[in-house]
């Protein structure tokens, strides 16, 4: 005779375990909200990447025009110049031939003249400093000596080299010789 419930219950143990189903379109919901959680993440990556080689680009473009910019001046500034050696030259050699100190002189003078005129094409000054206040922002004092009038205290009394500048910057300082007057 059989139970009512034996079989049944048989075939109930024995079954396998039921395993609930996946829900296939909630993981892809769910991947899909991972994603959209990384991607402006990684927009925000690719757009701080994007602005880094933009910008070392960019200082690469600026490096190179500056190095061409610096030929470029470095080679106009020879081109002048060379005709001011061209001079010296023949100075030289005028003067080998001539014996004349006067020449010399003279050629010396001109060649000097065209070197000056040069330089100021590229804003280049001289900085007269014999009669003027001593300034240490453009003055160099190389020595001291004493002065009898108190109104050449403090007074650049000679300049052994005269000092340069380009616009506002310093290219040389003029080295002075300044007076003091003595103490009473």
């Amino acid at each position: 005779m059989e139970s009512t419930w034996g079989p049944a219950f048989v075939t109930e143990a024995t079954a396998e375990p039921e395993v609930p189903e996946i829900d296939e379109l909630a993981l892809d919901d769910d991947d899909d909200a991972v994603a959209e959680q990384r991607a402006p993440h990684t927009q925000r990556e690719r757009s701080v990447a994007s602005a880094v080689r933009e910008l070392e680009a960019a200082k690469a473009r600026v490096e190179r025009d500056a190095g061409r910019v610096e030929d470029e001046t470095r080679f106009r500034l020879v081109s002048e110049l060379i005709p001011v050696l061209d001079n010296l030259d023949r100075t030289i050699a005028a003067a080998e031939q001539q014996d004349d100190a006067q020449t010399v002189i003279e050629g010396v003078r001109l060649v000097r003249r065209q070197l000056e005129k040069v330089l100021a094409g590229y804003g280049v000054t001289r900085i007269q400093a014999k009669g003027h206040p001593f300034d240490p922002a453009v003055h160099e004092a190389v020595s001291v000596i004493a002065v009898r009038e108190p109104r050449h205290h403090g007074i650049v009394i000679d300049q052994l080299e005269p000092g340069y500048r380009a616009g506002d910057r310093l290219l040389r300082a003029a080295k002075v010789v300044v007076g003091r007057a003595a103490r009473a």
